[in-house]
């Protein structure tokens, strides 16, 4: 078995979702003895603002990646009186970069008092096929420049407050017709075709400095990848490092979703997964599939399947990311939380695109 210290830099490569609206054994033991470097938040952890921000408090755990879907729209987690701002759609036909700016910062005002550093957003796919149920009015435009002047404006509203932005879904999710929590999507385009439309936001989104890039469970048959982004090399080194430049943190989407999960069991999807690049490995719902990736990558380093030098690269990053995370400061008290909560600057601007 890895040593004791190999052990905590491989747990820190995990972010875990869980289940109810407490800390149970099971999370306690990720944290503890696995040594999970995050947790995802869903809506079925979060009765009301303040039953969360307690949640998080009582985690006593510094550094712990603390993340959530918090895009506006129809993807967003948290009940009212957190501001309620439209999808990206919405700011994508007003076209107004100052305004997408201070919605961000807003958001994550609100991330930040309750106790979240670190959420999935913005997304940066072009909403080209009309027939897309997964991303659609998630996007802000079909138009790569209109997409890239926004979510930079995102990111930067991000930054400014000291919260995590993830630049998704890497290379593009929006020319598909399935979505990838059922089936695994495939898209003819080539590195080519990428690189003139669905990459360009992506490029901005770097030049930008976003600090970290989501993955998309998407196989994009003309670079001649037979498997999805999230596992190919391909993709995620020579594309995303080598020609963008990226030197952020790579996640992956849920490695749990149905579109990999079908397709590729546990062990070979964590292990395909952390050699094409992946730096912070996703699985959000079953602590059983949970611990069997972790144990998975224990064995490979071992057997010498994944380097440790592969792990060491990949926890360098996400230490960065959580350095960069740490400039957030939670609500000290309710009183606190919910005067950031029911800021009326917020609810005027989010009323204002109604």
């Amino acid at each position: 078995m890895p040593s004791k210290e190999l052990k905590k830099k491989i747990g820190q490569l995990f972010i875990c979702g869980f289940e109810g609206r407490a800390i149970t054994a099971g999370v306690k033991n990720l944290l503890g003895r696995y040594h999970v470097g995050g947790l995802v938040f869903f809506a079925r952890n979060i009765s009301e603002p303040g039953q969360v921000w307690e949640l998080i408090r009582s985690l006593k755990n510094p550094g712990l990646i603390t993340a959530i879907d918090h895009e506006g729209g129809r993807v967003v987690r948290l009940p009212e009186p957190v501001t309620r701002f439209p999808a990206a759609a919405r700011f994508g036909e007003v076209n107004a970069p100052a305004l997408v700016r201070s919605a961000a910062a807003y958001q994550a005002r609100e991330l930040k008092a309750i106790g979240f550093n670190f959420n999935f957003a913005p997304v940066l796919d072009l909403n080209t096929n009309p027939l897309n149920r997964v991303i659609a009015d998630r996007a802000y435009s079909a138009d790569p420049a209109r997409v890239s002047t926004l979510a930079v404006e995102y990111i930067h509203g991000f930054r400014d407050e000291g919260v995590i932005a993830c630049g998704k879904h890497f290379p593009g999710h929006g020319d598909t017709r399935e979505d990838s929590h059922e089936v695994l999507p495939r898209v003819k385009a080539g590195v080519a075709e990428l690189l003139g439309r669905e990459l360009v936001p992506f490029k901005a989104a770097i030049d930008a400095g976003v600090p970290s890039i989501m993955t998309a469970h998407v196989v994009y048959e003309g670079t001649g990848e037979k498997r999805p982004a999230t596992l190919s090399r391909t993709l995620l080194e020579d594309v995303l490092r080598k020609r963008l430049g990226f030197t952020g943190a790579v996640v992956s989407d849920d490695l749990e979703m149905s579109g990999i999960a079908d397709n590729y069991d546990v062990e070979d999807r964590t292990i395909l997964a952390l050699n094409a690049g992946v730096d912070l490995l996703m699985f959000c719902h079953s602590l059983d599939v949970q611990v069997q990736a972790i144990e998975t990558v224990y064995r490979a380093v071992d057997g010498r399947i994944v380097s440790e030098q592969r792990i060491e690269e990949a926890y360098s990053r996400v230490m960065e990311l959580k350095r960069a995370a740490a400039a957030g400061r939670t609500a000290a008290n309710r009183g606190e939380l919910y005067s950031v909560l029911n800021n009326s600057q917020h609810k005027s601007l989010a009323a204002s695109l109604s």
